[in-house]
Protein backbone atom coordinates (compact mmCIF):
# COMPACT_ATOMS: atom_id res chain seq x y z
CA UNK A 1 0.00 0.00 0.00
CA UNK A 2 1.66 3.21 -1.04
CA UNK A 3 2.55 5.52 1.98
CA UNK A 4 0.85 8.42 0.93
CA UNK A 5 -2.52 6.74 1.09
CA UNK A 6 -4.92 9.53 2.81
CA UNK A 7 -8.95 9.79 3.30
CA UNK A 8 -9.00 11.86 0.47
CA UNK A 9 -8.17 8.98 -1.65
CA UNK A 10 -10.41 6.35 0.55
CA UNK A 11 -13.51 8.87 -0.01
CA UNK A 12 -12.21 8.71 -4.15
CA UNK A 13 -12.32 4.47 -3.49
CA UNK A 14 -15.84 5.15 -1.92
CA UNK A 15 -16.88 7.15 -5.12
CA UNK A 16 -16.22 4.83 -7.28
CA UNK A 17 -16.88 2.14 -5.80
CA UNK A 18 -20.37 3.70 -5.81
CA UNK A 19 -20.24 3.89 -9.50
CA UNK A 20 -19.03 0.04 -9.84
CA UNK A 21 -22.42 -0.89 -8.25
CA UNK A 22 -24.17 1.49 -10.05
CA UNK A 23 -22.37 0.14 -13.98
CA UNK A 24 -22.78 -3.47 -12.39
CA UNK A 25 -18.75 -3.85 -12.05
CA UNK A 26 -18.93 -4.08 -8.24
CA UNK A 27 -21.14 -6.84 -6.79
CA UNK A 28 -22.88 -5.90 -3.65
CA UNK A 29 -20.68 -8.83 -2.21
CA UNK A 30 -17.22 -6.25 -2.74
CA UNK A 31 -18.84 -3.28 -1.73
CA UNK A 32 -19.85 -4.82 1.92
CA UNK A 33 -16.39 -5.45 2.25
CA UNK A 34 -15.03 -1.77 1.06
CA UNK A 35 -17.49 -0.49 2.84
CA UNK A 36 -16.38 -2.66 6.25
CA UNK A 37 -12.73 -2.04 5.60
CA UNK A 38 -13.59 1.72 5.34
CA UNK A 39 -15.30 1.68 8.53
CA UNK A 40 -12.34 0.63 10.62
CA UNK A 41 -10.17 2.77 8.68
CA UNK A 42 -12.34 5.95 9.72
CA UNK A 43 -12.94 4.56 13.22
CA UNK A 44 -8.83 4.35 13.33
CA UNK A 45 -8.66 7.94 11.74
CA UNK A 46 -11.15 8.87 14.90
CA UNK A 47 -8.97 7.46 17.47
CA UNK A 48 -6.09 9.00 16.38
CA UNK A 49 -8.42 13.15 16.62
CA UNK A 50 -8.97 11.76 20.20
CA UNK A 51 -5.51 10.99 20.83
CA UNK A 52 -4.03 14.64 19.73
CA UNK A 53 -7.12 16.01 21.80
CA UNK A 54 -5.89 14.58 24.78
CA UNK A 55 -2.24 14.81 24.21
CA UNK A 56 -2.89 18.88 23.03
CA UNK A 57 -4.00 19.66 26.63
CA UNK A 58 -0.56 18.79 27.87
CA UNK A 59 1.59 20.90 29.62
CA UNK A 60 4.73 20.81 27.81
CA UNK A 61 3.91 21.67 24.65
CA UNK A 62 6.94 19.95 22.97
CA UNK A 63 5.12 16.62 24.37
CA UNK A 64 2.33 16.81 21.57
CA UNK A 65 4.81 17.08 18.46
CA UNK A 66 7.11 14.46 20.38
CA UNK A 67 4.60 11.64 20.96
CA UNK A 68 3.25 12.35 17.24
CA UNK A 69 6.67 12.02 16.28
CA UNK A 70 7.79 9.04 18.06
CA UNK A 71 4.34 7.27 17.38
CA UNK A 72 4.25 8.37 14.01
CA UNK A 73 0.46 8.86 14.90
CA UNK A 74 -1.23 10.45 11.40
CA UNK A 75 2.05 9.06 8.92
CA UNK A 76 4.31 11.79 10.49
CA UNK A 77 7.32 10.13 10.64
CA UNK A 78 9.26 11.71 8.08
CA UNK A 79 7.81 15.31 8.43
CA UNK A 80 9.00 18.23 10.49
CA UNK A 81 6.51 19.30 13.12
Amino acid sequence: MADNTTLADLRNHLFDCIEGIKSGATSTEQADSVCNISKQIIDSAKVEVDALRVISKAENPNVTGDFIKSSNLLGTDKKKL
